[in-house]
């Protein structure tokens, strides 16, 4: 026991605890730019902790890694600098990817579709499962269950997002009302997309989760009986 407290506080030892507080640290970030930044931290530390030590070969693999870092980050920090969103994609990013890099908003946004629906259009029928989830930018859409309107969405809304994240059918069926403007993403695209992507899969997530709320304020409003069954 003495022997390892003796190596455990030797001097030559500090740089090496500190690449590790860093390194876990790294592990706990969810936005990518910390995470690269704690880990170029560590990589910093654990190579002057090898240096100190003469393990050359180590020191060299500290290297290869704290340069990946670098090259990442600056691709990030050049991507988010290279970002410009419109009106309409920067409503989307305010509701929904909180905290999110802007380049990985670009590419999440990328993989979706806008498109122009008419009024009268059904968009997701009840008992069905969707195969698109839905972000209305303006307009409006009836929430029915069974025939009964039990509330009204629009401009902030998601549709379909219970299903997405439940795997189950709807609850419920959703028309437009007014010509409506969305930005709708494939199911299975997206959920590929959020599998590779864990910082927007949270983010997303959250705006899910806070849409959620509202709507559920709307609908109990409009229909004591149906809170807790959005579409």
């Amino acid at each position: 026991m003495q022997q390892f407290l003796n190596e455990f506080f030797n001097p030559t030892a500090i740089p090496g605890h500190i690449s590790y507080c860093l390194l876990i640290t790294s592990m706990l970030m969810r936005r990518m730019l910390f995470l690269r930044l704690f880990a170029i931290g560590a990589g910093s530390f654990s190579g002057t902790y090898y240096a100190l030590h003469g393990d050359s070969v180590l020191l060299f693999w500290e290297f290869v890694f704290t340069s990946v870092n670098v090259i990442q980050l600056l691709i990030l920090l050049i991507e988010n600098r290279l970002s410009r969103f419109t009106p309409e994609e920067q409503t989307f990013i305010d509701r929904a990817l909180r905290g999110v890099e802007k380049a990985h908003a670009r590419r999440l946004i990328r993989l979706g579709e806008w498109r122009e629906v008419g009024d009268g259009t059904t968009l997701i029928d009840e008992d069905t499962t969707p195969s698109h989830l839905y972000f209305i930018v303006n307009g409006a859409a009836d929430i029915r269950r069974h025939g009964r309107n039990v509330g009204v969405v629009g401009p902030g809304d998601f549709l379909g997002e219970m299903s997405y994240l439940t795997g189950k059918q709807a609850t419920a069926t959703v028309t437009t009302v007014t010509p409506v403007r969305v930005l709708c993403f494939e199911r299975e695209t997206l959920h590929a997309h959020l599998a590779k992507n864990p910082e927007v899969r949270h983010s997303l997530e959250g705006g899910f989760n806070r849409n959620l709320v509202d709507k559920l304020v709307k609908i109990n409003v409009a229909d004591p009986e149906m809170s807790g069954n959005p579409a």
